[in-house]
């Protein structure tokens, strides 16, 4: 077993996890400072699952580990997305040309959800309003302007971290997917993000697990401006499914590797139980609060660079949407303004 101890001793590396696995873990320059990648050989070719963030750093550790796996154009496969959050596919396009052939692309495939939303949020159509909309929605959280720009902003610079762009094959979240040598159910894991897919190997009671299922740290479950109504709901039913499943061992995309797959996931419910009874009390404690104090409550927001202020936000805004959802507050825009109060 790839330990916690294992994965702490190490810097960014490679990893043999299986007879037929490696893990890729590529630097972040995030406080999060790291993603797993992983790479499964078959006899038809290789399979990447997500790639990295396009920084140099990620991008040398790449050209090393295919010259350790004597991996060459023609040999790979397909490259598979659990979901176009940049980090997981922001190699996608330099990966795609590096290794596809003059005779045959390499496919780059996503679940049909995340092809749709690819073309709202990183397409070229349309982006300058998404952006526009992006920042009316931090507005509308209660962040003041100059701070509303600088996480806009943020969100842009990120998005030149993910090109080239690779040409996508949409694929549904469901049925089978042959990865390598191995028959791998399709799984639609939604919360983190609405199009997650996920793979589980019966056979070998195996979870490449993405973002949904993560140690030490619990996914980011935000709701953002496009999102729909019921985000937290929707990652708290997927993990009553998820917890159905008989897992020797998780491969996430964070972190080392899920063990002990019904406790982790017993654990994630305590969390997200704990924190609606935080935000709960928080919302009781001042009449038409807006979600930055619900935030600034629950979160240190003071000590958290403008990314990680969005996210804390976004995730504020899950819970109370949850909330809101089972009337126990409600929301109210007031001068362009989101404001929670209890009924």
């Amino acid at each position: 077993m790839f330990t916690e101890e294992a994965w702490k001793s190490q810097e960014y590396a490679l990893s043999q996890l299986d007879a037929d696995i490696w893990q890729l873990r590529l630097p972040l320059p995030y406080a999060l400072d790291h993603v797993n990648v992983y790479l499964i050989e078959g006899d038809d070719g290789w399979t990447f699952v997500d790639t990295g963030l396009n920084i140099s750093a990620a991008r040398a550790l790449w050209k090393t580990t295919l010259e350790t796996l004597e991996i060459e154009p023609g040999k790979v496969k397909q490259i598979v997305l659990t979901h176009l959050h940049p980090d997981h596919f922001g190699l996608a396009g330099w990966l795609q040309d590096r290794l596809s052939t003059p005779e045959t692309q390499v496919p780059v495939y996503i679940s049909l959800y995340e092809s749709q939303r690819f073309v709202r949020f990183w397409g070229n159509i349309n982006k300058e309003a998404w952006y526009e909309g992006l920042h009316r929605f931090f507005r509308l959280s209660g962040i003041e302007e100059e701070r509303a720009h600088s996480i806009t902003n943020k969100s842009r610079s990120t998005g030149t971290k993910t090109r080239p762009h690779p040409t996508f094959s949409a694929i549904e979240s469901q049925g089978t997917l042959q990865m390598g040598n191995r028959t791998w159910e399709i799984i639609h894991a939604p919360g983190h993000a609405d199009g997650q897919m996920i793979f589980y190997d019966k056979a070998d009671r195996l979870f490449l697990s993405g973002d949904q299922i993560l140690m030490k740290i619990t996914p980011n479950i935000g709701f953002w401006n496009d999102s729909e109504r019921g985000v937290l709901q929707r990652y708290l039913d997927s993990l009553k499914e998820l917890k159905n499943y008989e897992v020797r061992v998780g491969y996430p995309g964070h972190k080392w590797l899920v063990g002990d797959w019904q406790q982790r996931i017993e654990e994630m419910f305590v969390h997200h139980d704990e924190r609606l009874d935080t935000t709960l009390n928080v919302v009781k404690q001042k009449t038409d609060i807006t979600a930055l104090e619900v935030s600034q409550a629950v979160f240190r927001l003071n000590e958290l660079n403008p990314q990680q202020s969005s996210f804390a936000i976004a995730e504020t805004l899950a819970h109370l949407d949850l909330l809101e959802g089972t009337k126990t507050i409600q929301r109210e825009e007031v001068n362009g303004v989101w404001r929670y109060t209890v009924i």
